[in-house]
């Protein structure tokens, strides 16, 4: 018996492909809008300060005075010689220290006037009491007052103690080995401040009124 084949049908039977057609989903994108900030720019015064305010600022200038300091230059004075009085009411010894205190390295020697040919044969002499005034001791037929001053002679101040008062003086000074000596010579040429200070140069010692 002869098999029969079905003959297949012309018209596909391929398994039916259904496409389904994927629809995007349309996205609205909603655009914001940035809400629009308006910012008021300060005003430098506000208007409710509008009002202008005026401050005056007094300024007091307190008058100064200036005084212009004078500032006197500072000057050492210059030491000058004294003038010491010499009269008959003084006592020696008053007028020694005097002496001794204006010329520091210098002494006056009073003696009656007989010492003065002790000396010329290198005798030693004494003084006259201290305590004693020239007036009491001075020579009779001698007066009137005498003066030293540092621009004075040496030589002319004992002339003038012979001659005024009829005394012998004279100027003395110590050496720095303590020898004592009195003026002669050359030294006689000299003035008091001129020899004293001659005699501090040399290292003299400073002498007592005494």
């Amino acid at each position: 018996m002869a098999t029969t084949s079905k003959k297949p049908s012309a018209k596909s039977t391929a398994k039916k492909t259904t496409t389904v057609k994927t629809t995007a989903k349309k996205t609205t994108t909603t655009k914001t809008a940035a809400k629009k900030t308006t910012v008021t720019k300060p005003v430098a015064k506000k208007a409710a300060r509008a009002k202008k305010t005026t401050t005056t600022v007094k300024f007091t200038v307190k008058k100064t005075t200036t005084v212009a300091k004078t500032t006197a230059k500072k000057t050492t004075p210059v030491k000058t010689s004294i003038e010491l009085s010499v009269t008959g009411n003084k006592k020696i010894g008053t007028l020694m220290k005097e002496f001794n205190k204006e010329f520091p390295y210098l002494r006056l020697k009073i003696c009656y006037s007989y010492a003065r040919q002790a000396v010329a044969k290198g005798e030693s002499i004494s003084g006259i009491d201290v305590n004693k005034t020239l007036a009491s001791v001075r020579r009779a037929d001698s007066g009137g007052d005498i003066s030293i001053s540092g621009n004075k002679k040496i030589k002319t101040l004992e002339k003038e103690f012979d001659t005024v008062f009829g005394l012998y003086a004279q100027v003395c000074y110590t050496e720095k080995d303590g020898h004592r000596y009195y003026t002669s010579g050359s030294t006689d040429e000299m003035t008091l401040a001129a020899f004293n200070k001659k005699c501090e140069a040399d290292g003299c010692k400073k002498g007592e009124w005494k």
